[in-house]
């Protein structure tokens, strides 16, 4: 009876690392109690386990996969290759910035679920987006340059697609260690994007004044260090506002004073041919309807 939810519980987990069951039923579009069934089968064969979230109320846990889970995992994306066991025999480390992360993307797509034809198209984990901007250096050694929390592509029907990279801020990297990413991305991504003023960089802080801080830093580089040249956006916000005010009416601060909604930020054009049949996450179809009575 579980078996498609075991296997995609396997692999949601193995892209995005830490998922609480609220998160993965959101992402797979299940009912939670498939979710609460694949994950039991999946402890018993110890392929999964709960850890306990402490920054969370009401004793909420997220799962990770065990190294024999993530094997398994690793088998049905075709990267059995890849997979290096010493990655997955710790607890994760940083839960609250894993969580924060994840928490992000799912607010996405927990708002798409209203709006017909709107949502999320693609998401990147941290390693699948970092392994996107790998570069080869002459000596055929690898450098990444960037390394993204996440990746994403929110689809606005008749409009186009918000194309975005996240990053998450608990207030433990310093600001110049926040100013070097900007540079990163202020260097790298005009190399990739041909629309590259439609690409956005998306800080989330914990921390409510570095919105601010940050921006200032950011236009500060924009005037001094790369004057003239086409760069991505840059966008703060306080997770706290982010709460507290959702997709709709969330004011993100930009360079210059702006202050605008994700939906308001540039839109990466799409052409008339694609502009429908996105697969949006969170709402495949199901049959029957895994959604139903949620």
């Amino acid at each position: 009876m579980y078996y498609t939810a075991k296997k995609e519980l396997l692999t949601v987990l193995y892209r995005y690392i830490m998922l609480t069951p609220e998160q993965v039923a959101l992402i797979l579009h299940y009912h939670i109690k498939t979710v609460y069934g694949a994950a039991r089968h999946l402890k018993r064969e110890g392929d999964l386990t709960s850890l306990p979230l402490p920054f969370r109320r009401e004793h909420h846990v997220g799962y990770v996969l065990t190294a024999k889970g993530a094997k398994a995992a690793a088998r049905i994306c075709g990267e059995e290759d890849q997979y290096r066991v010493g990655e997955w025999t710790a607890d994760p480390v940083q839960l609250e910035h894993g969580f924060g992360i994840n928490a992000f993307f799912t607010d996405l797509i927990r708002h798409s679920l209203a709006q017909p034809g709107e949502g999320l198209s693609e998401w990147l984990g941290t390693r699948e987006a970092t392994d996107r901007y790998v570069q080869v250096k002459p000596s055929g050694r690898k450098a990444r340059p960037v390394k993204p929390d996440g990746f994403g592509s929110y689809v606005f029907p008749g409009r186009g697609r918000l194309v975005f990279h996240l990053e998450y801020d608990t207030g433990t990297e310093n600001l110049w260690r926040l100013k070097e990413k900007m540079v990163h991305y202020a260097e790298l991504l005009p190399q990739l994007w041909p629309q590259v003023e439609a690409v956005h960089v998306l800080f989330v802080t914990k921390v409510s004044s570095r919105p601010k801080a940050l921006i200032e830093i950011w236009e500060v580089l924009c005037r001094d260090m790369f004057g003239g040249d086409r760069l991505p956006c840059v966008w703060t916000i306080a997770e706290n506002e982010w709460e507290r005010a959702g997709m709709e009416q969330a004011a993100w601060q930009g360079a210059g004073g702006r202050k605008l909604p994700l939906r308001e930020l540039p839109l990466f054009a799409l052409p008339l041919s694609s502009q429908e049949g996105f697969l949006l996450i969170g709402k495949q179809q199901r049959e029957p309807s895994p959604m139903k009575g949620r």
